[in-house]
């Protein structure tokens, strides 16, 4: 079937590059100047889900015992509760002897409290694990641009390694708005948006470079404009399903899931657009300019 749809994304390419570049720069600031709020995973603490069964259960009234009688700085959130039971996660930093704490908690409630489990990260392992994962980000990202380079040509190469750190960057960014603490699982899942959108932009290339071979005379934009009409039921039908997905385990994945699905749901939205509007303009003015100044060249 004849596909008619003729969206002009080209025409409007240089619109959604500048909003684009806006964002990115935003969340570039927000970057440098505010800078990303981590898990202990990466700065090292201590994770304590308490069950207590006691009146005294105040948020306010825990946190200042454990404040004082520890000498941290402590964290407790409430997770669920019950006429009998109320379940607590208490975030401090790292605790070499957890049975201060058991000491502390059997002062405050005696025996109505159970600990349900503890997770401690030493601050070694934290900037060990930190440099992991930037590293990991960085060699995905120059991977990435070398087999595009080899497969397509270094226009198509810096436009989806563009569009990737656009989709990497302004995720950031939001979790910097939000107050969002970046862990492991949120490494993870921003490493599967780069797969994600880099699985897209590869198919639109593919068609772009089956449309320049079929037409070679006709402008480039034109041939672009085409390929991103072509493949833009794949494009919604894909993300769309993915995102039924990731929303899904979003609401029922519980806490240990849900900042993983958040991220994804943020990454599929952002993929998608940069796939449209970013990683094929970028495409397409980096070999205008190139072709510009090879010319000058040979002049």
């Amino acid at each position: 079937m004849k596909n008619n749809k003729q969206i002009p994304f080209i025409k409007f390419s240089n619109f959604f590059l500048i909003f684009s570049g806006v964002i990115f720069s935003i969340s570039i600031f927000l970057l440098v100047f505010q800078g990303i709020k981590t898990s202990i995973d990466f700065q090292g603490g201590t994770i304590i889900n308490v069950s207590i069964r006691s009146d005294k259960h105040n948020l306010s009234f825990l946190r200042e015992e454990l404040s004082s009688k520890l000498e941290k700085s402590v964290s407790v959130v409430e997770l669920q509760s019950n006429d009998s039971t109320n379940n607590f996660i208490i975030t401090t930093e790292y605790l070499s002897d957890e049975i201060e704490l058991n000491n502390i908690l059997q002062q405050i409630y005696s025996d109505k409290y159970t600990i349900i489990g503890i997770e401690s990260i030493g601050p070694k392992i934290g900037n060990e694990l930190s440099k992991n994962a930037r590293n990991a980000v960085i060699i995905s990202l120059l991977l990435i641009g070398l087999y595009i380079t080899i497969r397509f040509d270094l226009s198509y190469s810096i436009g989806s390694i563009l569009a990737l750190m656009h989709d990497l960057i302004i995720t950031l960014g939001i979790f910097i708005i939000i107050d969002y603490e970046i862990s492991i699982a949120i490494i993870a899942a921003l490493l599967t948006i780069v797969g994600y959108s880099l699985n897209d932009t590869i198919v639109i290339y593919d068609r772009i470079r089956e449309n320049i071979s079929s037409n070679p005379h006709r402008e480039k934009k034109l041939n672009i404009n085409e390929s991103l009409n072509q493949t833009l039921n794949r494009t919604l039908i894909t993300s769309i399903t993915t995102l039924i997905v990731v929303i899904v385990l979003f609401i029922y994945g519980g806490n240990v899931l849900q900042p993983f699905a958040f991220t994804l749901i943020i990454g599929v939205i952002l993929g998608t657009y940069s796939s449209l509007f970013v990683a094929s303009p970028a495409m397409l003015w980096l070999d205008n300019k190139i072709n510009i100044d090879t010319e000058k060249e040979e002049a």
